[in-house]
């Protein structure tokens, strides 16, 4: 089976080995914005850190793609839908967990209702 992904079978070791390779650590930290790159930075935990990170590994997609898929057709089409998957998941609402609450109890046998934050 064809696909049109230029992603397509290309592991997330293998793209940052590449991309090592054109650039830099240090480059490549300070065009991405990952932290991860610049303090004493190993393919380990670099692998491990984006992994855990979904808006840090489309970073270094995007800039894979960039560097080395521009002539492709299809990678301005998968850039583009890189980008809306992370705005749609940055977008997500939040779910918030009821507050519970306790009570206060005063020397006169008076109760206070107070809301915790946790």
């Amino acid at each position: 089976m064809q696909t049109n992904d230029p992603l397509y079978g290309i592991k997330l070791a293998q793209i940052l080995t590449d991309l090592q390779t054109k650039h830099s650590w240090k480059e490549m930290g300070d065009k991405l914005g990952i932290k991860c790159f610049l303090n004493n930075p190993t393919q380990k935990s670099c692998l491990k850190f984006l992994r855990q990170t979904p808006w840090a590994r489309s970073r270094v997609e995007i800039l894979y793609l960039k560097t080395f898929c521009s002539k492709h057709p299809e990678t301005t089409k998968l850039i583009r839908s890189i980008l809306a998957a992370q705005d749609n998941t940055q977008n997500a609402p939040i779910e918030k967990k009821p507050k519970k609450t306790s009570v206060i109890k005063s020397n006169d046998g008076f109760q206070w209702a107070k809301m915790n934050n946790k």
